[in-house]
Formats: structure tokens, C-alpha cells, sequence
């Protein structure tokens, strides 16, 4: 689950993210009975736990009244809330905004051959210019990124499957463990040679030098750890989506297209019954097509 889109690999990448939750919904759902038995519901029960304020605190004293956040504690007011807040980091695929309508400058024989990993082997060059615009420490995480560390801060957080890899979601504070990257990140790099691992820290120091990373030991090219196309899915994501898929009584998807494989398939792996909340600036993928589905 994530705000904006963001880099991608082999079978094809995209953009941003998605979060389950996970375990002690469901329990509490069967004590309930059949009240949250539909998606609104459930989601509308779900939001009820989060005590988020609209403002409406009458009882209180205007001056300690607490900021209002939301328009309306329903999952709709949470989307609208969600939207306001960007991070700056232009996405894959918008028409005229978008990165690979504005990679002209870097004279390749097409967008996407900057993350294609035979194209950066010979020539490396186009993606540590392009790097520079992207590279952590630049952007902040958004309200998007805040939302999925409350959900885990309450404890409603299974996994965050995200295709962003500009690291904004550990900087939000979203525990490693619950993290799967599913097209790597700029968190850490490794010789393509030799495979001695590099921080992020020295990695930037170099790229913001105008320098193609160089491992000191053998003189190969030291590449961040983003899955490029061509290149296969981190271990994680094999390892964690069986796992999580099944335990998941609620899906949400934010700012994807959900147009890349494998991860736009992921809104299908969940049970039939799971609810999936999709939150985007517009309609995509297959979803909404079912009554166990949403879209904003």
C-alpha cells in the first residue's frame, strides 16, 4: 500500500503498493454476527477502531477541540484525506508528467531501456542521471505512508506489498519486517561483479558526485538494489505472499494501475470473501467488478 507509483522490474514494473490487514479482525467479525457481513460494513467497522476526529467533539471546548482530519469517518473520507498529500515523486506512466515521457533528454532507444539491465550494464550512465531525481533524502513520506504505519501501529497490519522503491515507506517508520519490496529499493546496493554489498549512503555520495558507482575491489559497477526488467522478484515476495495471502480479511490498494504482472494479479490471490479497497486517481485493473470490491 502506497501513495505514488514507483519503480518496477522483470515481469514488469509500475508503480505503488498495497497493505493487508490481518487476523484479529476476523475474530472480532464473528462475535459481531452478521452486521459487518458486507464490505461497507466491515470497512465502516474497521474505521471505527481508528478514532480518527472529525472535529465534531461537541463536548469539548473549542480550544481543545483536536484538528480535523476528516471529512467523515467512513473509508471514503479516509481515501479523500489519503489523496491531499503527495510526496513530489513524479510516477511511471501520467501522460506528460510521468518518467518515462520525460527520459527523452537521456537519448535512449526507449523509456524503459534505463531499467533494463542488459541496457545498464553497457551503459549505465542514463540511470545514475536519472537516480539523482529520485534518490531517498530528496522527498518526504506522505500521509499515504503515515496511514499504513497506523494501521501497523494498531496492530491491523499484516504486510505492506509495495512496488516503490524510494525507501519513503521505511522512513515513515513501517517496521522492515512487514515490509516486502517487491521491486527492491535504493535501501541497499551490491557489486554486479563481485556482489560486495554498499549502503544507500555511499551509493548517493557517489551519484550525487556525478560518478558511476565503482566497487573499489574489482572496478565492477556497484547497482542499487531495484529489480530491473530482466532481472527476478526479491526472495520476499515468494516467501511472504503465500503466507499472507490466505490470513487477509481486508486488502487495500493504493495509487497503481495495477497494470503489472505479478503484482496486479495480487487483488485476486486474497480469499473471495476478503474485501478489496481500491484508492486511486482513476478506475484500473479488473476490480470493482465484484461485489467484494471497491473503488475510490
Amino acid at each position: 500500500m502506497s501513495s505514488n507509483e514507483d519503480k518496477p522490474p522483470s515481469e514488469k514494473p509500475d508503480e505503488n503498493s498495497s497493505g493487508a490487514t490481518g487476523g484479529q479482525e476476523q475474530d472480532k467479525q464473528e462475535e459481531d454476527g452478521d452486521d459487518n457481513a458486507t464490505p461497507v460494513g466491515f470497512l465502516q467497522q474497521l474505521l471505527s477502531q481508528f478514532k480518527l476526529s472529525t472535529g465534531q467533539d461537541e463536548d469539548l471546548p473549542e480550544k481543545e477541540k483536536p484538528e480535523q482530519l476528516l471529512e467523515e469517518v467512513t473509508f471514503e473520507g479516509v481515501a479523500n484525506y489519503i489523496k491531499k498529500g503527495r510526496s513530489g515523486i513524479p510516477d511511471f506512466r501520467s501522460p506528460g508528467t510521468g518518467l518515462y515521457d520525460n527520459l527523452q533528454k537521456y537519448d535512449l532507444p526507449y523509456p524503459q531501456a534505463v531499467f533494463e539491465i542488459n541496457f545498464f550494464r553497457s551503459n549505465p550512465e542514463p540511470f545514475f542521471t536519472l537516480a539523482k531525481e529520485l534518490y531517498p533524502g530528496t522527498f518526504k513520506p506522505t500521509i499515504s505512508h503515515y496511514f499504513i504505519k497506523f494501521l501497523n501501529d494498531r496492530e491491523l497490519l499484516l504486510r505492506n506489498y509495495t512496488q516503490n522503491i524510494d525507501t519513503l515507506e521505511r522512513e515513515a517508520g513501517i517496521p522492515e519486517e512487514k515490509l516486502v519490496e517487491a521491486h527492491g529499493s535504493f535501501h541497499m546496493a551490491h557489486c554486479l561483479d563481485c556482489r560486495k554489498e554498499y549502503t544507500h549512503e555511499w551509493v548517493k555520495d557517489e551519484i550525487f558526485a556525478d560518478k558511476v558507482p565503482s566497487c573499489p575491489d574489482c572496478k565492477g559497477v556497484v547497482k542499487p538494489d531495484i529489480v530491473f526488467f530482466g532481472e527476478s522478484l526479491p526472495d520476499v515476495f515468494h516467501r511472504c505472499l503465500p503466507q499472507d495471502m490466505p490470513k487477509c480479511d481486508l486488502l487495500l490498494v493504493m495509487g497503481t494501475s495495477l497494470k503489472v504482472q505479478p503484482f496486479a494479479s495480487l487483488v485476486d490471490r486474497v480469499p473471495e470473501t476478503t474485501p478489496r479497497l481500491l484508492i486511486n486517481k482513476e478506475k484500473c485493473g479488473s476490480t470493482g467488478e465484484t461485489s467484494e470490491s471497491s473503488c475510490i
